[in-house]
């Protein structure tokens, strides 16, 4: 479920968008029901604000930048350490920066999993419901994608403290480290592409002018960079290739750039109203 729609008396229709209803953000009118699905153009207004602290959406674009800076300037003083502060060409400080952006990250997918969780498009049109703290919704895609990324920034919370464990095998790395690494990559690409197909009300769209949209297609082109990562990080017994490394954290570089834009989108997404 992507939407719902409401035949009002006067013949049009009132259209609920489940990413849109859970950002808290009202339903809009359209004369036929055929266009509920085709995506709004963005308000250009909705880039004016940057402030809105007592929205949850607001946390959680502020959680997930905070996380991406993280992974981003972790991932740029791995890539070019010589380029690097002092204080960042020590692998140790490295694990640390990226296992706290890990935590910032798992911060934002809770408080997500929480919106989504509440702000089911099911009851959209139905009035207001009770705040809930667990629940299932497997009939609305936005939720499933929030789970399936929750899941994955879990498993980065594994692997970005296993990173850190010093005198591991090859072997130990591979399943400490690599494993979860990768696990939780294919989560943020299933989920990355369900919200993807959540704004397109199907399996693919090109909407250039709807803010959620460009925000599902950016978060699905990290996702897509952090899968590159993962595969170029796998350990075998021979030594590593410094190409190898090379790759696996400009990759991360890449996806944490684009999962940084993205969260800022969050933020005018929560005025893009009329």
């Amino acid at each position: 479920m992507t939407h719902r729609i409401h035949r009002l008396p006067s013949g049009r229709h009132r259209v609920a968008h489940s990413r849109r209803h859970r950002k808290g953000l009202p339903p809009h009118e359209v004369a036929t029901a055929g266009k509920a699905t085709v995506a709004r153009p963005t308000r250009r207004g909705a880039f004016l604000h940057i402030w809105a602290p007592r929205r949850l959406g607001w946390w959680i674009a502020v959680l997930f930048a905070v996380g991406s800076l993280h992974f981003l300037v972790g991932a740029l003083a791995a890539t070019w350490p010589d380029a690097a502060p002092a204080a960042l060409r020590n692998p140790g400080t490295q694990g640390w920066v990226f296992f706290v952006g890990s935590i910032f990250f798992t911060s934002a997918a809770w408080l997500q999993w929480l919106e989504a969780l509440n702000g089911d498009v099911a009851t959209a049109l139905d009035g207001p419901r009770r705040w809930q703290w667990l629940g299932w919704r497997p009939r609305n895609l936005g939720y499933l994608a929030c789970a399936v990324q929750l899941a994955g920034t879990i498993l980065f919370n594994f692997n970005t403290a296993d990173a850190m464990i010093a005198g591991l095998s090859w072997r130990e790395q591979d399943v400490l480290i690599w494993t979860p690494n990768m696990l939780g990559s294919i989560c943020f690409l299933v989920a990355s592409y369900l919200a993807y197909a959540e704004v397109s009300h199907g399996a693919g769209s090109l909407a250039p002018r709807s803010l959620s949209w460009w925000i599902a297609v950016i978060n699905l082109a990290g996702s897509v960079a952090f899968q590159l990562s993962a595969l170029d990080s796998f350990v075998g017994p021979a030594p590593t290739s410094a190409e190898m490394l090379f790759w696996s954290t400009l990759w991360t570089a890449v996806g944490a750039l684009c999962f940084l834009v993205g969260a800022y989108l969050l933020i005018p997404e929560l005025f893009d109203t009329e």
